[in-house]
Formats: C-alpha cells, sequence, structure tokens
C-alpha cells in the first residue's frame, strides 16, 4: 500500500467515506493515523489480517498537531496542539462509530512546560480514565489528575511512587493499568524503569525492566503481547553489522527472591536494518526503518514475521508524515455523545 492512493482525499474529501465496518469483527486491525505536516487533514487508515485497506475515516483531529497517546477497546485519546495554548486539549475518539467527544480542561491555572499522560479502561470499575501527570511550578511538584468518563469529571490524586519520574509516551493499557517508560529525575544508566498505573484503585507501581537492557533506555518500547505486558529491546550486535530486536513478556510468578512478577525473553531477532518496532499483530512485528538513506524520500512501514524473520513492506509515507500506529485495534460500540469540537 503506497500513500499516494490515498492522497485524492486531499482534493474531494468524500472520496473515502466509506460505510463503517462492520462491529462484530473478531480479528483486531491495523490502524494508521497519519498527517501530512503542512496539510491540515488527518485520516485513520484500517487494515485488515491480509493487510488489506478495509477503510479510511475521515478524522475529526483538525490541527496543526495531534499527538495519539491512548488506546483502549476501539477508543483513541489524543491531544490536540495549539500554538499557544496553555492547557492541552484533549479528544476521545471512537472511528468505528464516528463519535468525538472534547475532553473538558482540568481544574489548573496554568500549564508550564508538557505533560505526561495515558488513557485505559477498568474491567473493575467499568470505566474509561485519562491520566495527566505535570509539574506544578506553583507548588514545586509534580501533580496528578486523573478524568473519570463515566462521571465526565477531574480530580487530583496522591503522586505516591511516582513523585520523583517523568514519564514518557506513548503509554500502553492492558489487564486494566497503564504503563510508561519511566525516567528519575536526573538521569542516568540505569535510572529508568517502567511506571504502572492501576485504573481502578488510582495507585502507581514501579517495576525494574530486565537487567540486561538498563543500557538501552532510548532503544526500548513497550507493547502488549498474549494480553500481557511486553517490552523489546534493540541494539546494535557485538559486531556492529546488525540489530538485535529481543522481545520480553512479564510473566507472573517467575521472579527471583520470590518476587511475584519477573521479564522472560521470548524472541531475540537479527536485523541487518535498523527497524524501529511499533508492536505485534498477528505473529508480526510491525515497525519502520529508523535510518533510511538520505536520497531516499519515502519510508516503509514493514512486517516483520517472529517465526521466519522474513521482512516484507506494506505500506510507504514520504518523509514529512506524521505517523501513529495502533496494533490489535478493536471496533468499539462505546458511546461518546457527539460535540463541538474547538479549535485550539
Amino acid at each position: 500500500m503506497c500513500l499516494q492512493t490515498l492522497e485524492k482525499s486531499d482534493q474531494d474529501p468524500n472520496v473515502h467515506r466509506r460505510p463503517p465496518p462492520p462491529l462484530h469483527s473478531s480479528k483486531p486491525l491495523l490502524l494508521l493515523h497519519y498527517s501530512a505536516v503542512r496539510s491540515n487533514r488527518r485520516y485513520c487508515v484500517m487494515l485488515d489480517y491480509k493487510f488489506r485497506v478495509l477503510e479510511v475515516v475521515p478524522s475529526p483531529l483538525i490541527s496543526r498537531k495531534v499527538t495519539i497517546f491512548g488506546s483502549s477497546n476501539g477508543l483513541l485519546c489524543a491531544r490536540i496542539h495549539g500554538e499557544s495554548q496553555i492547557l492541552p486539549s484533549l479528544l476521545l475518539w471512537n472511528p468505528a462509530t464516528r463519535e468525538a467527544k472534547q475532553v473538558p480542561h482540568p481544574c489548573i491555572e496554568k500549564l508550564s512546560g508538557d505533560f505526561d499522560g495515558g488513557f485505559g479502561f477498568s474491567p473493575i470499575v467499568n470505566d474509561y480514565k485519562i491520566v495527566m501527570s505535570y509539574f506544578d511550578y506553583k507548588v514545586r511538584r509534580k501533580q496528578v489528575t486523573v478524568y473519570s468518563l463515566s462521571t465526565g469529571l477531574w480530580k487530583q490524586i496522591k503522586v505516591g511512587k511516582n513523585g520523583g519520574v517523568s514519564l514518557k509516551f506513548p503509554a500502553i493499557t492492558v489487564n486494566g493499568a497503564i504503563f510508561w517508560r519511566g525516567e528519575r529525575l536526573g538521569g542516568g544508566v540505569g535510572g529508568w524503569m517502567i511506571v504502572s498505573f492501576d485504573i481502578a484503585m488510582e495507585e502507581f507501581t514501579l517495576i525494574p525492566p530486565p537487567p540486561t537492557v538498563l543500557g538501552f533506555y532510548s532503544r526500548c518500547s513497550l507493547l502488549v503481547y498474549e494480553n500481557k505486558l511486553a517490552m523489546f529491546s534493540r541494539a546494535k550486535s557485538e559486531n556492529n553489522k546488525s540489530f538485535v530486536i529481543d522481545l520480553w513478556v512479564m510473566e507472573e510468578g517467575i521472579g527471583a527472591s520470590g518476587e511475584r512478577k519477573g521479564w522472560n525473553k521470548i524472541y531475540s531477532i537479527s536485523t541487518i536494518l535498523n527497524m524501529v518496532p511499533y508492536g505485534i499483530w498477528f505473529n508480526e512485528i510491525v515497525c519502520k526503518d529508523h535510518d533510511p538513506p538520505d536520497e531516499c524520500f519515502e519510508f516503509p512501514i514493514c512486517r516483520l514475521n517472529l517465526n521466519t524473520h522474513e521482512l516484507e513492506t506494506f505500506a510507504t509515507f514520504r518523509r514529512g508524515y506524521q505517523i501513529s500506529i495502533v496494533c490489535n485495534h478493536v471496533e468499539s460500540l462505546v458511546p461518546l455523545g457527539n460535540i463541538h469540537i474547538e479549535e485550539p
């Protein structure tokens, strides 16, 4: 799939307005949300398990920059960036039902700098929540506020063990918890860990990463694998001629010294390309080339088979496109309520 086949929508926004997909599909979809830096159009491409384009959904995210920082049960949570935004504009969007809901601003006088956040669902309380973590310069400490979709309200919660840790996008959600890569204030080798937020209890927990990847913070990413927390680590091989991608899975009851949890490395793949993994979809790693040649005006989105290690390109994008990839996207009937979406 080449992006040129989709760009007709820039001239005629009705070209790809297809009926909504069936909401009873048993197979998860791959979702690509993309935009050109110089364009105000945003599109959401859904691919089926054979990597065929199912549909192109016109996106309500009409602004110069959008960051999708959470996905759960078919709902997307995004930040709409503005030129002089004092507080972030947050949006909940259901691509299947075409519903969008702008989240009210939290009760914060001013947001100095950026914020960390996440979005997820807890079956225990049957609720979707947004977490916003930021540094309050007025009181000189980190604050955390949580939005509940069921009540439509924000509330301040205790920071707890997250007080000295900054959270890094993107967040992932699994089994009623939100997870981030976290970095201790001050940094340094060994100064990072995984931060967990229990959506029902609204409590933070710190989880150490596998000890063998402590030196590769910038080369690690979190994902969901077989409904478990998992992590990719990638680094150059010993001879510097190839790259190694390892897949680690958090297992219950395998930790040493009586620990309740521990990491288990289940795959190790060598490739000559510096591929950035996004997630796993139907036993294949969805990734993109991190270092395409300077003379190349396009970069590929690829699938890397976990068993055969075969690499195949299924989409290409020209340089200058911003892309968000959601693996294992499910269609949802969760109601949001259409409301007017304000521009920042």
